[in-house]
């Protein structure tokens, strides 16, 4: 009986099963323009979980394994924003536990990843990847209830020629970020809920006039049309004990 050596057949086969699987790993860049707005005066706390602060997306598509590390970048994204945005951004150990925080916060904000999904070129039958990244920002007031809450959705897009490739996903979501970022910048501070809080705490409405935010002074009374105003009014007639007898009367 001939024996078969089958360790040369088994390596070929690890190896070729090793080959046809790609792993694409990669760390996602803080990289914000500097947002063109007035700093607000107000002192806000920020909440980043464990789970945002550390998220990692992972998913597999065909032979290739992706994995995104998005956690971190989005942190210091956001500290940089709403530095930029208010006069004090504080960090907070649980959002519904701030009403002893002196001096007392405005408002805290809590972000979370709604969502992270990326087309790839053979999905569009194309030459870029297409990302998405949606947020949900929940808005407690500064005695820890929650008021609101808010989503805000970010898009980027990169030429590629590989699936495999790194550069043309992480900057494509990287673009996602930004436009998301500044869709924060634009949109937040204009919120009904956030106007509402910064009214009062005695900051400013943002973006809205005084005459739109706040009820209207009651106009001035005006005269009906057929009534000349009170300064153009005739004499009133003069009472009976004052008026003058007709002429050869006698009294």
């Amino acid at each position: 009986m001939r024996q078969v050596n089958i360790r040369p057949a088994v390596a070929a086969l690890c190896l070729a099963l090793l080959s046809g699987c790609t792993a694409t790993r990669l760390t996602t860049q803080a990289q914000l323009p500097p947002p063109l707005i007035e700093k607000l005066p107000a002192r806000v706390g920020i909440y980043y979980s464990k789970e945002f602060s550390e998220y990692v997306h992972r998913e597999t598509r065909g032979t290739i394994d992706y994995e995104i590390n998005l956690g971190p970048a989005h942190v210091t994204n956001l500290d940089w924003l709403l530095k930029a945005m208010f006069a004090e951004l504080v960090p907070v150990e649980d959002p519904t536990k701030v009403s002893d925080v002196r001096p007392p916060l405005v408002f805290v904000l809590e972000p979370k990843f709604e969502e992270y999904s990326f087309l790839t070129p053979r999905d569009v039958a194309g030459e870029a990847f297409i990302v998405t990244i949606r947020y949900l920002l929940t808005l407690y007031d500064g005695s820890g209830g929650r008021v609101d809450s808010f989503t805000f959705t970010g898009y980027g897009r990169e030429k590629a020629h590989t699936l495999a490739s790194k550069e043309p996903l992480q900057i494509a979501t990287q673009r996602a970020m930004r436009d998301a970022g500044a869709k924060v910048a634009v949109e937040l501070a204009d919120q009904e809920a956030v106007r509402l809080l910064m009214r009062n705490a005695g900051g400013i409405p943002p973006a809205v006039p005084p005459a739109q935010d706040a009820p209207a002074a009651a106009p001035p009374a005006v005269n009906p049309p057929d009534e000349p105003p009170p300064e153009e009014q005739a004499p009133v007639e003069p009472s009976p004990a004052t008026e003058t007898p007709p002429s050869g009367t006698g009294v």
